[in-house]
């Protein structure tokens, strides 16, 4: 007998679930990081830059586990979550038309809000006991995104400290 999980026929299901929901995180978190060019501080664009590099390698690791557990991708979660991500670059930052001394602070703390996402999966992923689960991989990912995690937060200090001596000016 099949034990129900909540809604899900079997463990697999729930674990093709939650695949699919962060295979939908990392398109929409390369998508985010196209936002990097933008940024003034030259040092912010290269780090995600890099990071939007390390996230095509991501999703592509995830893609690979997605297969080998048997998850379809989410192709049309995928699409609605790119047209949110650009929705979303209508933020509160002072000016709807124009850059502001707040631009890079809000897009840097969205950045790390979805990489900190994306550590959270990987922690969860480390918690699935099973061969498939390549936990080598996983912990290397993890520490991949503690060292986003770092990067973007020494940008974003920059940026916010760059911001308060803009209106002191």
């Amino acid at each position: 007998m099949t034990r129900r999980l909540d809604g899900y026929s079997s463990l697999m299901d729930l674990l093709a679930h939650y695949v699919r929901i962060h295979l939908t995180g990392a398109s929409a978190g390369i998508e985010l990081f196209s936002r990097g060019p933008g940024l003034d501080d030259p040092k912010a664009r290269q780090i995600t830059a890099d990071i939007r590099g390390e996230l095509f390698e991501e999703r592509s690791w995830l893609r690979g586990f997605a297969r080998e557990i048997g998850a379809s991708e989410p192709l049309l979660v995928e699409t609605v979550a790119k047209i949110g991500e650009r929705v979303g670059r209508l933020k509160p930052n002072g000016s709807l038309l124009h850059r502001t001394p707040l631009t890079d602070v809000i897009d840097l703390e969205t950045m790390h809000d979805a990489v900190s996402g994306k550590v959270a999966g990987w922690e969860a992923l480390l918690q699935f006991d099973d061969p498939r689960a390549d936990k080598a991989e996983l912990e290397r990912l993890l520490a991949q995104g503690h060292s986003q995690l770092e990067r973007l937060r020494d940008r974003h200090r920059a940026a916010a400290k760059r911001a308060w001596e803009s209106r002191r000016a």
